[in-house]
């Protein structure tokens, strides 16, 4: 509960983005239509991690924004993400795309709105 509070803290403060799943790639994390809450900051000092959701920049759709789950770090510390639905047609992912370049990645979904 208390994760709650900050976060929602730290929304009405402009400190996290809210953004709305749009698809089934992220379920059963994250259905369609739920909203998130961002950290555009959490990626200023260290890089995303294995396991970490991330809202990036698709790397082949101008103008599109993606969620999605870091699975793996490649040695040259591009991401391979997926989403999270076990159907793998669910998801456009980096098993269609190829690891992302980390610059793509614009922060870390740190909470489901509202709660």
């Amino acid at each position: 509960m208390v994760h709650h509070l900050i976060e929602a803290l730290l929304w009405i403060l402009r400190r996290r983005r809210r953004v709305q799943i749009v698809g089934a790639s992220m379920v059963p994390t994250h259905a369609d239509g739920d909203d998130v809450l961002v950290d555009p900051r959490a990626y200023r000092r260290r890089p995303p991690q294995e396991g970490h959701i991330v809202l990036a920049s698709h790397p082949t759709v101008a103008n599109t924004l993606i969620v999605k789950r870091v699975a793996r770090v490649e040695p040259d510390g591009r991401l391979f993400v997926v989403g999270d639905n076990p159907d793998p047609l669910a998801s456009t992912d980096s098993r269609q795309f190829g690891a992302i370049r980390v610059e793509r990645v614009q922060g870390r979904v740190t909470a489901r709105f509202p709660w």
